[in-house]
């Protein structure tokens, strides 16, 4: 029996279905991350807890290497830990060295805010971030991208080899999950509860409240289609960030026309009342979970075109593709996709349709061909 370690931060949580499918594939599961235990103990799955802070900080980043190694100091058996998430996966590489029987593998989930925008500060962290990688990659067994442009710079900067790396689109979906109908009492209690218009277009953007997210933009325009007479409902999901967050005082700014949620559990339900699922991000993603979701439920896609978006987001097929930090062309994106029923239609079957390609299934089975190498 294989021991493998899912590694992760605040959201490790995304990790407990393709635990399940790599226990029912015989190996032993351990998740380590920052959140609380009580998801994994009602699903079942061994997890340990450790600290870190998500910006950067000399002191805090080594004392949170030193004790993911303490942890790791624990496993006498070969053991493989995948490691998720920018931070995550350069502390284990350092917490490993010396660990014979630890494989390191890691997924590299986007690039993050330095890569986002040019400014000195980004240019120095971009050249200690480099640095790093260079001094990691003998311990690192095995890389995985989620999109083409990512793998392309590490290659390029020479961070990874051809033959410890490979291109493995999203960290998968389970499609079961987002298929299955939503019941329509709930659909109509929610409709009622945030008062929209059963006559209009329904828009939905889900995501943390960071600025480079272009939540924004996303404001913006919905404020120019009110200006401009065009009547939809707009909702916001997500909660506020700690570093670089959109303020409160910022989204409520614009609650004539937008409805702002907060963090929820019901995201599907959500999904299921909307019609356009938007994404203005310019942050460096790995290959958006938000879009696989509204897809799989159905929804016409609005983003950027940004890496990992871009992978999912056909344009003129399963959406359109909008511009960097322009409300403007965004507003004129939203009304066009609004205009023909049956395109619009269309966009939601072709996301469906597209989406299969991010399947839970096709990700296990290449992580387990993977871990079968080493």
């Amino acid at each position: 029996m294989k021991n493998l370690i899912f590694l992760g931060g605040e959201d490790v949580s995304a990790r407990i279905e393709i635990s399940k499918k790599f226990m029912a594939l015989g190996y032993n599961i351990e998740i380590i991350g920052t959140e609380k235990a009580d998801k994994f103990k009602q699903n079942n799955i061994a997890y340990a807890t450790y600290q870190f802070n998500r910006e950067f900080s000399i002191m805090g980043d080594i004392k949170t290497i030193f004790e993911l190694r303490t942890i790791l100091k624990e496993k006498n058996s070969r053991t493989i830990v995948h490691a998720f998430d920018t931070k995550p996966t350069l502390f284990l590489p350092f917490a490993s060295i010396g660990l014979k029987n630890i494989n390191v593998v890691r997924t590299i989930t986007g690039m993050g805010r330095i890569f986002t925008e040019k400014s000195l500060k980004n240019s120095i962290l971009t050249l200690v971030y480099n640095l790093l990688q260079k001094a990691i990659s003998k311990r690192v067994d095995f890389t995985v991208f989620q999109n083409d442009d990512d793998g392309d710079y590490y290659l390029k900067h020479h961070l990874v080899s051809k033959e410890k790396s490979s291109v493995i689109k999203s960290s998968g979906l389970d499609l079961e999950k987002f298929t299955t109908q939503v019941d329509n009492t709930i659909l109509e209690n929610l409709k009622k509860t945030l008062a929209l218009d059963p006559n209009e277009k329904t828009f939905i953007l889900v995501s943390r409240m960071v600025k480079q997210k272009g939540i924004m933009n996303y404001l913006q325009a919905a404020k120019l289609c009110h200006e401009q007479g065009h009547k939809f409902n707009f909702l916001l999901v997500g909660q506020l960030d700690s570093d670089e967050s959109i303020t409160f005082e910022e989204i409520h700014a614009y609650k004539k026309y937008v409805h702002y949620l907060g963090r929820r559990e019901d995201v599907k339900n959500l999904l299921a009342l909307c019609d356009v699922f938007v994404l203005p991000t310019y942050y460096r993603e790995g290959v958006p979970r938000v879009l696989l979701e509204a897809s799989a439920m159905g929804l016409a896609l609005l983003a950027t075109n940004m890496p990992g978006c871009k992978d999912v987001v056909m344009d003129g097929y399963n959406g359109k593709l909008i511009e960097i930090e322009n409300p403007q062309d965004l507003y004129e994106k939203m009304v066009y996709i609004t205009q023909d029923e049956e395109q619009l239609k269309s966009y939601g079957k072709n996301a469906q349709e597209k989406v299969k390609e991010f399947d839970l299934n096709i990700v296990v089975n290449a992580y387990h061909t993977i871990y079968q190498k080493l």
